[in-house]
């Protein structure tokens, strides 16, 4: 056990020397066998803590092995009941809450809003929200569990080091992808333990300003014990789904740099002796359908995952914002609550966007790279053919995100979709907003 807290400790020390360096001397990129150790260190525990949580059960070990019973349901565990009768539990203790007008089953099921005006609204979005945090969370582990999910394990080499034979990319390149790794994990490392006392405070704030709490003994104890199981279900729902984050940011993000590292080759390739060019194009040509593919089979696997995270929680931030800053709903505390998490939304939303549209921009920049060796090498019409094959192909299916055999949203709907919600949101502030003030 010292061994261990040894091993690790030097770690976190060269980990934080190297981004004093690095923020004394921005120009100073680190590249040290002891600074892998502890960013491959920081993977791991990001991985064992999205694991505890439940994002995945197998972390970046996944596998395309099935396993899921003849009826279609994965063998859950005793976290898995514990999550799903707890879940079940507030969901129904909501939904009688909004259908009964009745003091004493409010009183019986510890309804924190108890009395309050926005008590209605309140309860109907808890119920809702949870609900959209528990079918995520299941279509996660039911999508593991039919070894759908292999492709998040392409960067798992990252957890032993970031090495060059084994990410097959250049220095600069793997630098960069080290650093946007870094972030990424330290962003979701430094998130998710703050998640319990977040939701404690979201949902005690209701319980411990409400005057009645103290006049009614009853209430007040069945209340705790409401609040603290919505607190509890609602850690594990929001962690899991910033755990599954984390694996979906960084599986982009590996696949985008490995698009940087093609137009780094094919940059090479430009400024070489045109004598050895051809059989270097069509190795190229070679490494590109192999990345393509991959890249292919992970936004397939995984489209309708991206849109649920689109559409869902842009609107969620949406409604967030709404409630928080315009309609400053129950009292000042929640009110900023709820804001806050709409303005963590957007943002965390507008990442995804980035990513996609990079790496859109990067294929556009590969099918100029392809163009130029085409140009400037005489190559061979089976060379050509093949080239010209891979710049069809870039060009084609990446417009959007591909639905079955005949829809494709493309990349302009996301952008047309978010302006909308945001011209929408200031609609409802500068006309509702007045009115309830």
């Amino acid at each position: 056990m010292n061994a261990r807290v040894k091993s690790a400790k030097p770690g976190i020390v060269h980990l934080i020397g190297y981004f004093k360096r690095l923020f004394n001397n921005p120009r100073t990129i680190p590249d040290t066998n002891a600074f892998d150790q502890s960013v491959s260190e920081l993977i791991r525990q990001t991985e064992r803590m999205t694991i505890i949580f439940q994002a995945v059960r197998n972390g970046l070990n996944q596998s395309n092995t099935v396993a899921i019973s003849s009826f279609g349901y994965r063998k859950l565990n005793w976290l898995d009941w514990m999550v799903g009768i707890i879940s079940f539990m507030n969901w129904s203790r909501g939904l009688i809450l909004i259908f009964t007008s009745s003091e004493r089953i409010a009183i019986f099921l510890g309804h924190p809003l108890f009395r309050a005006k926005d008590r209605q609204a309140l309860t109907i979005w808890a119920v809702i929200t949870l609900s959209v945090m528990f079918i995520f969370r299941e279509w996660i582990l039911n999508l593991e569990a039919k070894g759908k999910l292999e492709i998040l394990s392409i960067w798992k080499v990252c957890c032993n080091g970031f090495n060059r034979s084994h990410l097959k990319m250049g220095n600069l390149v793997i630098n960069r992808f080290r650093l946007t790794i870094i972030l990424v994990t330290i962003v979701a490392y430094c998130v998710m333990p703050v998640v319990p006392l977040f939701t404690l405070v979201g949902f005690f704030t209701p319980v411990l300003t409400n005057p009645w709490m103290y006049e009614i003994p009853e209430l007040a104890f069945s209340c705790f014990l409401g609040s603290f199981s919505c607190a509890l279900i609602t850690t594990f729902l929001l962690n899991s789904i910033l755990g599954f984050t984390w694996y979906f940011i960084c599986t982009l993000v590996f696949h985008l740099y490995r698009l940087m590292d093609l137009l780094d080759r094919a940059d090479r390739l430009k400024k070489s002796t045109r004598g050895m060019n051809e059989r270097n194009i069509k190795l190229l040509c070679l490494l590109i359908i192999r990345r393509l593919n991959s890249f292919e089979l992970t936004t397939r696997k995984l489209r309708y995952v991206f849109l649920y995270y689109f559409f869902v929680f842009a609107s969620s931030g949406d409604v967030y914002i709404f409630l928080g800053l315009v309609v400053r709903i129950y009292n000042d505390v929640l009110a900023n609550i709820l804001a806050l998490i709409g303005t963590i939304i957007l943002p965390a939303i507008g990442i995804f966007g980035y990513i996609f549209g990079n790496f859109l921009s990067e294929l556009d920049e590969l099918t100029v790279r392809l163009h130029h060796l085409t140009s400037k090498n005489r190559l061979s019409l089976k060379t050509l053919n093949k080239v010209s094959e891979i710049m069809d192909r870039v060009a084609g299916p990446y417009n959007g995100i591909k639905l079955g055999d005949f829809l494709t949203i493309e990349k302009s709907f996301f952008i047309f979709f978010i302006l909308e919600n945001i011209s929408t949101l200031m609609l409802f502030t500068c006309n509702i907003g007045p009115l309830i003030n």
